[in-house]
């Protein structure tokens, strides 16, 4: 049987974005048992178009990514929900987006996945959809899944039990957004004997820095506090266990790729 699914949507300002990422994501039958939750990092979101299957939570501070991320898996471990989905608002999706998304981790012998992340047409090589469609809606689903060192978390299903094993997202080692906390927990995982894996059954769209931009955070800073919690956790052993090398960028970033990988 499927797991239920807790989807959490974290959003500050841009009521805009997050009205539309849930219009894609509602306009496809869900799977049962899934609940969707805007986390209202700013306090100031409504619901468009008011809906049974999602409620926004106010948690009275803004949590950031990496806060509302953690406040939803904490709350799957303790209710014994299964998936948790964790979406960035400036995403449009493709169709049937969350059946397919989750798909992987309620099939026989992937007890072993600790994550899935959609293909996209954003930065990391690996996680790049083979064709990159028009708008995210045109997408063609297609029953590929690929294993991967590590998911991007722009839209990232993590399997409930096998984070309950490796411990939830490092808000100490990454304090600010959460940059690069995705990579450690490929990382942990990793080192557990679990899997990652992109599934290109799912796409999304990326409209990059929307959100960091109403944050007031840089790409500048961002890339600082990966490098920082990554450098501090594992050294330069990090770029090694997940595959950070020149083949893992677009060729027209080679250029500020290189200090990732030096």
């Amino acid at each position: 049987m499927p797991p239920d699914v807790l989807v959490a949507i974290p959003a500050f300002g841009l009521p805009e974005l997050t009205d539309a990422v849930l219009a894609d994501l509602l306009r496809d039958p869900l799977p049962a048992g899934t609940r969707v939750v805007v986390v209202d990092n700013g306090g100031d979101y409504t619901l468009a178009v008011p809906d049974e299957r999602v409620r926004v939570h106010r948690p009275g501070a803004n949590l950031r990514w990496i806060g509302a991320s953690n406040w939803a898996l904490r709350t799957a471990i303790a209710e014994g929900v299964g998936v948790v989905v964790v979406l960035n608002n400036d995403t449009r999706l493709s169709p049937d987006f969350l059946t397919h998304l989750v798909a992987p981790l309620a099939h026989p012998g992937n007890d072993d996945v600790a994550m899935v992340s959609a293909c996209y047409d954003d930065f990391w090589l690996h996680q790049r959809a083979r064709a990159i469609p028009a708008t995210a809606a045109e997408y063609v689903p297609l029953d590929r899944v690929r294993e991967v060192p590590f998911c991007d978390g722009t839209a990232l299903a993590l399997s409930v039990p096998r984070i309950a094993e490796i411990g939830v997202l490092d808000d100490v080692a990454f304090p600010h957004h959460g940059y690069g906390s995705d990579l450690d927990l490929a990382v942990r995982a990793h080192a557990a004997g679990l899997r990652c894996l992109v599934t290109e059954g799912a796409y999304v769209a990326h409209l990059r820095r929307r959100t960091m931009h109403a944050v007031g955070r840089t790409s500048e800073e961002n890339r600082a506090e990966i490098l920082t919690g990554l450098d501090a956790k594992w050294g330069a052993h990090w770029r090694t266990r997940v595959g950070l090398g020149p083949g893992a960028f677009p060729a027209h970033n080679t250029g500020s790729a290189a200090d990732w990988y030096a």
